[in-house]
């Protein structure tokens, strides 16, 4: 039987995490159910006979999102970060938003433990002018939105693939790809639906995936560069100098460290993550 839901998992040095997901995703159907797990940049334990597995010498978020799709044979493809729990009845409720045939992706209520839940926020992912995104996502309020959120969210296969996936030009922690393919998405004229039913506990585990962790300066040169290449992409150009105005604060913590590395390299690396974004996105125009 052809699965009506195929499940991505990219992971990258999240043994136990990911275990733990697995796990929780058997109280879901399995009948009309695939799991792909992307493993980027090393060799795992054996994952459980039910999972397929594929596997990425270098990391990155972006092009382990398309080659799980590439490899899916589901209707409805639904990503999830492989620190998260889920909660019974996730799928269903991801899919049943889909009877409206001009929804293209939902995405759930994601509940972080230690941080404040908003059980009553009701514009939730809105894009404002300078490129920045609202959160709200542990809203008990089911709305249309913006943009999804790349932890727990689901799209219709055939839009993700027409839409051409998500754009592999943002890197490293991939940082604005989902609110990228979204707002392409909404161009068109499809909907995104946050549904509250479809919940997941994120516990941003602080190894692994794409955390600091992994590499303090280099986290911070994708993410000038992604914000960078984002905007240009979806906001007025005019306006780039007042949106790099707001990224001061991340550009002091990067420079400075606050009582890790300080160096040449840490004080160049905004600029030099900004320079790379405007690269990415001349990039994208001779690719029209």
């Amino acid at each position: 039987m052809k699965p009506v839901v195929s499940i991505i998992i990219p992971t990258y040095k999240r043994q136990e995490s990911l275990h733990k997901l697995l796990r929780s995703l058997t109280t879901e159907n399995g009948q009309y159910l695939e799991i792909i797990v992307v493993v980027q940049g090393e060799k795992r334990n054996k994952l459980p006979r039910n999972v397929k597995v594929r596997y990425l010498k270098m990391p990155s978020m972006t092009h382990a999102r398309n080659i799980g799709t590439g490899k899916a044979r589901g209707k409805f493809i639904l990503f999830l970060d492989d620190d998260v729990i889920v909660s019974k009845g996730l799928i269903k409720n991801h899919v049943k938003n889909f009877r409206d045939l001009m929804v293209a992706a939902t995405c759930g209520r994601v509940i972080t433990p230690g941080q404040r839940l908003e059980p009553k926020y009701r514009k939730i992912g809105q894009v404002d002018l300078l490129g920045g995104v609202s959160g709200g996502f542990s809203s008990t309020i089911r709305q249309e939105v913006n943009t999804v959120i790349g932890c727990n969210m689901c799209w219709r296969r055939d839009v993700y693939i027409a839409l051409g996936g998500v754009d592999e030009r943002f890197t490293g922690n991939a940082l604005r790809e989902e609110t990228d393919l979204s707002l392409r998405a909404k161009t068109l004229g499809y909907k995104i639906i946050f549904e509250p039913k479809a919940v997941v506990e994120h516990h941003r585990t602080e190894i692994g995936g794409a955390r600091k962790s992994e590499g303090r300066i280099q986290w911070y040169y994708d993410l000038f560069s992604n914000e960078t290449y984002f905007f240009l992409k979806h906001r007025m150009k005019v306006l780039l100098p007042i949106f790099w105005m707001t990224k001061i604060g991340w550009a002091i913590r990067c420079m400075f460290g606050f009582g890790r590395e300080v160096s040449t390299r840490s004080i160049s690396t905004p600029f030099a993550g900004m320079v790379d974004g405007v690269r990415k996105y001349k990039t994208f125009l001779q690719n029209i």
